[in-house]
């Protein structure tokens, strides 16, 4: 299976791979992409994501087999840092599992790897089938967007597009795959990986709590929460979020008053 992914910056210089997350594609990281444009950015569309829609369906395991083999051909020297947000940072953990040669430093933001009571209960073909018709209205849709809390029109614009090529059924298997692999890889502890690890602080006690079991797996790793963060702070909070990723793989010691170092 191949994917679409986009290139940006600087291609002789070190890579960043940047894996979004579920219902949403590559444009997501566009501030991030403007940050770093000193550097080699790689930025996949998933399965059944974005410019990726077509080719075949969603799969943690395969989508990191897939993002492994695009580092190893397209990335400088074979290896690359990554970053990934919800279903992109639960990859990256299968990353770090499966392919760990491949990683220079990862950030993983927003992994679930605990069960939220709630989303288990809506986890239904219903509940999907009766959220894609929602958003066939002009007004429920914006509704929607507007809850995503993106600070410019051109990403609300394209989180309108994406929404409107969801269905039932590829909403359904990208929540699967999240409640699936709710379980952290046995070899998790194997990865020497520089890995920074966070989540938002107002996030559900679920969330924060991965962060706590996969700082006690992953050896070479570092937790953080993201001062009133929720699930949106790549974006919301992307001054901060862009500065923590700059000094995470520069080795540079994390010193910022809107974050809390566990």
């Amino acid at each position: 299976m191949s994917i679409y992914f986009k290139e940006t910056g600087n291609p002789s210089a070190k890579t960043i791979v940047f894996i979004h997350g579920g219902g949403i594609s590559g444009w997501m990281w566009d501030k991030q992409l403007y940050y770093f444009k000193n550097y080699h950015c790689i930025v996949p569309d998933l399965p059944e994501h974005g410019k990726s829609i077509n080719e075949g369906q969603i799969s943690i395991k395969e989508s990191a087999d897939i993002i492994a083999d695009i580092i190893k051909k397209h990335a400088e020297a074979g290896k690359a840092h990554v970053v990934g947000h919800s279903l992109g940072a639960k990859i990256i953990v299968e990353l770090l599992n499966s392919n760990s040669e491949v990683i220079d430093h990862a950030v993983i933001a927003s992994a679930l790897f605990r069960p939220i009571p709630y989303l288990k209960l809506t986890h239904k073909s219903f509940f999907y089938n009766l959220t894609v018709s929602m958003l066939k209205s002009d007004w429920l849709l914006n509704l929607q967007v507007k809850q995503f809390k993106f600070p410019d029109k051109q990403s609300c614009d394209n989180l309108k597009k994406d929404f409107k090529s969801l269905t039932a059924d590829m909403l359904y298997r990208t929540y699967d795959e999240l409640y699936q692999n709710l379980t952290l890889p046995k070899g998790l502890n194997k990865a020497n990986v520089p890995t920074l690890i966070l989540t938002g602080e107002r996030e559900p006690k679920a969330m924060k709590e991965s962060v706590k079991d996969m700082l006690s797996q992953l050896p070479n790793s570092k937790g953080t929460y993201m001062k009133n963060g929720l699930h949106t702070y790549p974006w919301v909070m992307q001054d901060t979020f862009n500065e923590l990723i700059d000094s995470w793989i520069n080795d540079r010691d994390i010193n910022n008053k809107n974050v809390i170092m566990l």
